[in-house]
């Protein structure tokens, strides 16, 4: 069974990035990621993450353009796996507050080249790849 996932790439001007670390005693606890969730069968790709950055951080903002997708298995207690297919939107930020209100202890804001893989969720790894090469990218500047 292959569950569909969204993920924000939160941009600053300044060309950060917004990451949130997954409570410890949370499914993947401990691993940063980029906030999203998985879209309800009534929904598109674009209204599941704008309900999910509400719900999870408190913020609205606009979805953006869509950047890359992973698909990564991951394993369950007890035995068996999980697959979840992960599509990432570009999200422009809109300076507000942000209230962790879902499943992350923290959040920080990243220069993405200074992201550590072994830090970041696996299914995410694809994502920021994606987000470094297109602001590497001199159509992107």
């Amino acid at each position: 069974m292959i569950i569909n996932v969204v993920a924000a790439l939160i941009l600053r001007n300044d060309g950060r990035v917004l990451i949130a670390r997954r409570h410890p005693d949370a499914a993947q606890g401990g691993w940063w990621e980029f906030p999203g969730g998985k879209i309800e069968p009534t929904e598109s790709p674009e209204a599941a993450l704008a309900r999910e950055l509400e719900e999870e951080l408190s913020v609205q903002l606009r979805v953006g353009p869509y950047l890359a997708s992973s698909e990564h298995r991951y394993p369950l207690t007890g035995g068996g796996e999980k697959c979840i297919r992960l599509h990432g939107y570009l999200c422009p930020w809109e300076a507000q507050p942000i209230n962790l209100t879902g499943s992350h202890d923290r959040y920080c804001w990243r220069a993405p080249e200074t992201i550590r893989m072994d830090t970041l969720a696996p299914a995410d790894h694809p994502l920021l790849t994606a987000l470094i090469a297109r602001l590497q990218s001199p159509s992107q500047r």
